[in-house]
């Protein structure tokens, strides 16, 4: 059963306000980790959700999240919102240790 891609037009129309909203307070936040994490996490968001929508607007999809391109996972910061930047030599920092299961 199709679906009205317009049904969800109201929602959408709440949700992408919300997520700049978000972002926005990031930006209020003091730790600098946590605001760009927040930040980029509302920007990937609302690319995932643009690309819903594109979905329910009849776009073709993609046969794995890779075919999707390292672009899409990108996202531009909201309008005033800026993007954690790291300044400085990564020189001697030492790599993470991945958790073993």
């Amino acid at each position: 059963m199709a679906t009205n891609p317009s049904a969800f037009d109201k929602d959408f129309g709440y949700l992408m306000p919300f997520l700049d909203k978000v972002a926005a307070a990031a930006a209020s936040l003091e730790d600098a980790s946590a605001r760009e994490e927040l930040t980029r996490l509302m920007a990937e968001e609302k690319v995932r959700w643009e690309r819903a929508r594109e979905l329910l607007r009849g776009a073709s999809g993609a046969s794995s999240p890779a075919a999707q391109g390292p672009t899409e996972a990108r996202a531009e910061p909201a309008p005033g919102v800026r993007a954690g930047l790291t300044v400085g030599s990564l020189r001697g920092v030492a790599p993470s240790k991945s958790r073993r299961r």
